[in-house]
């Protein structure tokens, strides 16, 4: 017997509900929006949670940070609900602040247990020389709502019962183990990203699309469709105390 075998991979493409949970007001669309699609169209139920206000996305020194979160909150609503979210959740931490990881948690913990997905999705918190602060600690954060949310005695604050999630979906990853097919919904994915106009000008679009086109078919090489999206997949049992999580 494998060690695979004893403790599996949780199957992503066919999960049933989903929760996407990411730092800003675009990252669910860049790290796995064709993803995200693709499960929507296939009955998955996906809740979008975006963790901070994107406050701070504007290079213009005259722009003001609430005028930004206002506009990028639009943007989130109008994308999620193209790539077939049926809820947008907003937790409203400030962007770029350092969010404050136990109170990050419990605030996932708590969505989690009213939403209760099978399946979470953020960003790789282990990705080597990722630098941005709301990255490294929202994933993390999500991760460490998976494994507190099944507990009664991890209390948050609100009212909502316990609840245990089958999986979490790390994307932007570096360690990839599990690879989507998404040839269907490669073209959804950046009309998604094209709603948010205060991030991306067309220029830039072009050159996301070429980048991430470019990966898309590595991760594919050698498979039987043409463009992929890649994530670490794992269970609760890979993430706590497992010295062979890296390497599943």
């Amino acid at each position: 017997m494998d060690i695979k075998d004893l403790l599996p991979i949780p199957d992503l493409e066919n999960c049933a509900s989903l929760l996407c949970i990411q730092p800003h007001p675009d990252d669910n669309e860049i790290g796995a929006g064709a993803t995200i699609a693709k499960l929507a169209k296939n009955g998955c139920k996906i809740t979008y949670l975006t963790v901070t206000d994107g406050s701070i996305g504007s290079s213009d020194p005259n722009a003001k940070p609430e005028d930004i979160a206002r506009v990028r909150k639009q943007e989130a609503e109008k994308a999620a609900k193209y790539l077939g979210a049926s809820e947008a959740v907003f937790l409203g931490f400030p962007d770029g602040s350092y969010p404050n990881g136990k109170e990050l948690c419990k605030s996932i913990v708590e969505v989690i247990r009213r939403v209760r997905p099978e399946f979470i999705m953020a960003p790789d918190p282990f990705l080597p020389y990722e630098c941005h602060p709301d990255h490294r600690r929202v994933g993390m954060a999500a991760a460490e709502a998976m494994i507190f949310s099944p507990f009664a005695g991890f209390k948050t604050g609100g009212s909502a019962e316990p609840w245990g999630v089958t999986g979490i979906a790390f994307y932007s990853t570096a360690y990839p183990n599990t690879f989507i097919a998404v040839d269907d919904t490669w073209d959804d994915k950046f009309k998604a990203l094209s709603f948010h106009e205060s991030q991306f000008a067309p220029d830039t679009l072009e050159l996301l699309s070429m980048y991430f086109g470019l990966k898309a078919a590595g991760y594919a090489e050698g498979k039987d469709f043409g463009m992929a999206e890649a994530f670490k997949v794992l269970s609760g049992d890979h993430l706590h105390m497992n010295v062979d999580t890296i390497n599943m």
